[in-house]
């Protein structure tokens, strides 16, 4: 079940034949409003960027009556969409023709990083340093005899070590961080042209009028043209209009019937319009063509 919270009012909404029922004008927790019907949120089949889509058979209004129809000669009657104009006081009918547009905006976004990365390694390092220590030299001399006095006598005889202390100096190693240079990180802002592409919708408008004053000359060339006796001008209608319409297609605008005629068979084929060939079709088609064109 499609959730209230996706309805916003001036969302436009169709029935399951793809028919414009009308516009959003409100909505709450049992349903919604448009026009003169409202509408439970289980009528809803889906949800197409800002369209509404109704399920078939399932728009019911909130009371639980049935959308009204009805029926005459085996033809649905469908009321005339909300986007069509009445006749002024001149007998005119305005039918809006719209197209989406399609416009980008930009928004600031990571798009990736760059990362430097440090490492440690180590290595070994001598410095010289001169250092100063003392030596001890023992020289023995021979002096004449003397006497030995009270001094001389006072440890004598005693056998002991003499300890003279030598001093100098020792090598101290210590370390320091020091900043030996320095790695700068800078950003450049560059501009580059990105095209954006996405899938827009346009509504055609299909005028017959000109065809439909044409009808008997296309009778003339069917009358001339066709070998079956089992086929009607109704039949072949169709395919005289389909040439008609091609050539006013903006398609195959400055194309000559040759150049288009791949595409055109290719359309032809992919809507799988009865079961005669594009070889039984063709010069009906092609004669839409040249009296589109004037040839």
């Amino acid at each position: 079940m499609i959730d209230r919270s996706s309805l916003r009012d001036g969302m436009q909404v169709y029935d399951a034949d793809g028919h414009l029922v009308g516009t959003i004008d409100r909505f709450d927790d049992r349903g919604f409003h448009v026009s003169d019907h409202d509408y439970q949120l289980n009528a809803i089949d889906r949800i197409d960027r800002d369209r509404v889509y109704l399920t078939r058979g399932g728009a019911t209004n909130v009371a639980g009556s049935s959308r009204a129809t009805s029926t005459m000669a085996g033809q649905r009657s469908v009321a005339a969409p909300s986007d069509v104009r009445r006749p002024d006081d001149r007998g005119e009918i305005r039918v809006p023709v719209v197209e989406e547009r399609l416009d980008v905006d930009k928004r600031a976004a990571q798009i990736g990083e760059v990362q430097v990365h440090k490492t440690v390694t180590e290595e070994q390092k001598s410095v010289p340093v001169d250092l100063m220590r003392e030596e001890v030299h023992v020289d023995k001399h021979d002096v004449k005899d003397r006497p030995a006095s009270p001094g001389d006598l006072q440890n004598a005889f005693e056998e002991r070590t003499i300890r003279v202390p030598v001093r100098g100096e020792e090598a101290v190693a210590r370390k320091e961080a020091v900043v030996t240079g320095e790695v700068v990180i800078d950003k450049d802002r560059t501009t580059q042209r990105q095209d954006v592409s996405d899938t827009v919708r346009k509504e055609h408008v299909d005028v017959d009028k000109d065809f439909d004053r044409m009808r008997g000359q296309f009778q003339k060339h069917f009358t001339g043209a066709n070998t079956r006796t089992d086929r009607t001008y109704e039949a072949a209608e169709p395919n005289y209009r389909h040439g008609y319409r091609a050539a006013a297609d903006t398609r195959y605008a400055n194309r000559s019937w040759d150049d288009a005629e791949p595409d055109l068979r290719r359309d032809w084929e992919r809507s799988a319009r009865g079961s005669d060939s594009w070889e039984e079709l063709r010069e009906e088609i092609r004669e839409g063509w040249n009296r589109a064109r004037g040839d």
